[in-house]
């Protein structure tokens, strides 16, 4: 006959009798060795997928040249992912709050393994359209897993830490891809660099199977029986109202949206910029926007982390404030990195403003964790991916592309805000035999979304000491619903 195990749950009481190594956290302000081992797990493939989704936009000269691509062809293969990805996320967060997430994660890994696999056996536009979207379908689906997991296993005295280190991978991956593409491109080919980003992610994929499934908030400090009783129960289309109500939930998705913005504009014209205002020649552009960002956003998102961690020992407001304080920080840098004159020094503005946009990550995600219910949480992280892709990330390029044709041309910059701008010294400049462009104007577009983050960051702080101890105490309630009235028997006669 099985002895009983000796395993205590996270408040002392005994854990079921079949052993489980995820039952309980001996401490709730300590994670276990195991959950360190799954973040450097899902940080690799974090990687993989960074590099699948950045490969594209280093080779996509070569790329573009042999499959005669149009300019509005590639621009439409560079959103794609993130659209796809936003369409995507919130069903996924429903399945993972349902089913074993270690099957997911694999799905996901597999599937962006293979839409590389498939770009670099793509030799027209309609397939590598395919393969674009499910590159945005795998990591979507691998993020929303990937961060529930995380949310469970580290409890939230570490979590904003944690969760910065799993973003970092994304830096390290564009980092990777800018980088090492081009030159895996010339010594073989597009196809080949491609096939190779792609192979180690099913490898993984099939490693992925392995892995524990923890138990939905088991570092929350709750009794297990608890937890498994408020897992088996699901969520209710209340909870799910609840949810997208919560004040908490929601200041931290529109500052994850507006930073997101500022983000997507930054990058996908950060070349641009440095060749047309700041006068550097395509190759060192290149090398500068290889290096620098991703630095930038490594610090910052560590930085973020670590302060916001550090802070909330002594204030439950603290990641909101940690997040808006970079978000303040981050607007006037902005104008700076913009309109200052110089170069030398703008790239210390540049970096100190990357720096400061990529603070706020953690912070936000950990919020989430904070007020979300474990068995929400993948909804929770869909639905931020969602929001922030479609309104920040996607299409934040597209407007300032806008901007930079409308006022590049004269009779705009005539115009009182067009002379505004000029005094400012965002005029229009020629580029390699194009119509004029107003590259500086199409940046300044981002400036009013880093006071809008500020704004929206500042007031959520409030909001969350209560609402991250309401998801407590009903996680510790954990109580049954009612269930529907029995009609009584007749008595007899």
């Amino acid at each position: 006959m099985s002895q009983p195990s000796n395993e205590s749950t996270a408040e002392g009481e005994p854990s079921p009798s079949r052993p489980d190594r995820f039952a309980s956290l001996p401490d709730p302000r300590s994670a276990p060795w195991w959950a360190w081992a799954m973040l450097g797990f899902l940080f690799l493939a974090h990687v993989l997928a960074s590099v699948d989704r950045w490969l594209f936009t280093a080779l996509l000269l070569p790329l573009g040249r042999e499959l005669d691509l149009w300019e509005d062809q590639a621009d439409r293969l560079e959103t794609l992912p993130l659209v796809a990805a936003a369409l995507v996320a919130p069903t996924l967060g429903y399945f993972a709050d349902r089913i074993r997430r270690p099957r997911l994660l694999a799905l996901g890994i597999a599937v962006f393994g293979l839409a590389s696999v498939g770009t670099g056996l793509a030799g027209s536009f309609e397939p590598l359209q395919r393969a674009r979207a499910l590159v945005g379908i795998g990591t979507a689906t691998f993020s929303v897993v990937a961060l529930t997991m995380l949310m469970d296993l580290f409890p939230r005295t570490v979590r904003a830490r944690v969760l910065a280190i799993y973003f970092l991978a994304g830096p390290v991956g564009a980092a990777a891809a800018l980088g090492l593409g081009p030159v895996l491109a010339d010594l073989t080919t597009w196809h080949t660099a491609f096939l190779i980003a792609g192979a180690p992610a099913l490898i993984l994929a099939m490693a992925s199977l392995t892995l524990p499934d923890p138990v939905r908030g088991v570092s929350e400090g709750v009794p297990v029986p608890l937890l498994r009783r408020h897992e088996a129960l699901g969520a209710s289309g209340a909870d799910y109202v609840d949810l997208m109500v919560n004040s908490s939930f929601t200041y931290s998705v529109f500052g994850l949206t507006f930073t997101g913005f500022a983000i997507g504009g930054l990058f996908a014209w950060l070349p641009t910029f440095l060749v047309g205002v700041r006068n550097l020649s395509e190759p060192q552009a290149a090398l500068v926007t290889a290096t620098l960002p991703p630095a930038a956003a490594a610090v910052g998102l560590l930085a973020g982390g670590w302060l916001a961690d550090r802070w909330g020992r002594t204030d439950p407001r603290a990641d909101f404030l940690v997040a808006a304080t970079a978000a303040m920080a981050a607007a006037p840098l902005w104008l700076v990195m913009v309109l200052g004159p110089g170069r030398t020094w703008q790239f210390a503005v540049l970096f100190a403003t990357i720096a400061l946009l990529f603070a706020t990550i953690g912070p936000c995600y950990a919020i989430l964790a904070s007020v979300a219910a474990p068995n929400l949480r993948g909804v929770a992280c869909g639905s931020a991916l969602a929001v922030s892709h479609l309104l920040g990330e996607a299409w934040s390029p597209r407007l300032m592309a806008w901007a930079a044709e409308v006022f590049g041309q004269a009779d705009a910059m005539a115009t009182p805000f067009g002379r505004a701008l000029a005094a400012m010294g965002a005029v229009p400049r020629v580029m390699g035999g194009r119509p004029p462009e107003n590259l500086s104007a199409a940046l300044l577009a981002a400036a009013p979304t880093l006071l809008a983050a500020c704004f929206v960051l500042a007031c959520g702080a409030r909001h969350l000491p209560r609402e991250s101890a309401l998801m407590l105490g009903n996680l510790r309630a954990a109580a049954p619903r009612p269930a529907a009235p029995r009609a009584e028997a007749a008595p007899g006669p």
